[in-house]
């Protein structure tokens, strides 16, 4: 069943964000500061029990078999997630049902018909970003001389958008696949107010291609179970 098709799920299309400086703050008022902002970021996310996550690649990145993600990651009480994903099977998209528990991957074209494809990280672990050691939190402190570009508004969140470079092993803690040099090109955008949290992410895979993270539901119940298979 693909991604937009899912019941109870969206699309794992790159979010939208509207380009004009929209914000709950007025464009005349003064844009937070870089590091401020992500150090705060990095506090929520690393506090997270949950969150939702849609993912999709721009281009082509080898050995990169998930290519668009819709999906529930949890770490409570240990680090799974599920949800729709499409991928590359034989040179050909199909679109499944997954679940990361345990550190594998099980999948599902028919209902309650699983097979377990071994460990996730082979594919793409998508429970693995809410590691406040490896994850998203850790990411967020490996910024290299960041800068707010401006106010966005991301699928109606008000957020500052905040541009940089990351090491590559922090950038391959969360895509394993990514092409990188010393550094990584990255984006995210921030809640401006409240939490801070992260609601948006692209990191640059070489010089045309790109993974896109967008977040929401954050720390919502969420329960994963292991499959039978």
């Amino acid at each position: 069943m693909p991604p937009s098709a899912a019941p109870g799920t969206s699309s794992p299309a790159a979010p939208s964000a509207s380009a004009a400086p929209t914000s709950s703050k007025k464009a005349s008022e003064p844009l937070p500061d870089a590091a401020a902002i992500l150090k705060e970021a990095s506090v929520t996310t690393a506090g997270l029990a949950s969150v939702r996550l849609s993912l999709s690649v721009t281009g082509n990145i080898d050995n990169m078999a998930i290519t668009a993600l819709d999906g529930d990651v949890t770490k409570v009480p240990d680090a799974a997630a599920k949800g729709y994903a499409k991928i590359a099977y034989r040179g050909a998209p199909a679109y499944v049902e997954f679940v990361v528990f345990g550190g594998d991957l099980y999948v599902s074209q028919s209902p309650r018909q699983w097979v377990d494809y071994g460990p996730a990280e082979n594919f793409y672990d998508a429970a693995k970003i809410l590691s406040p050691d490896t994850g998203l939190a850790d990411l967020l402190t490996n910024f290299v001389d960041p800068e707010v570009g401006g106010r966005e508004t991301v699928d109606g969140v008000h957020t500052v958008r905040v541009t940089g470079e990351v090491s590559s092993a922090a950038a391959k803690k969360i895509v394993p696949q990514l092409h990188a040099a010393k550094r990584t090109p990255c984006t995210v955008w921030i809640q401006e107010t409240g939490d801070h949290h992260l609601v948006r992410l692209e990191l640059a895979s070489g010089a045309d291609n790109a993974v896109q993270m967008t977040f929401s539901n954050w720390n919502a119940p969420v329960r994963v179970g292991k499959p039978r298979v």
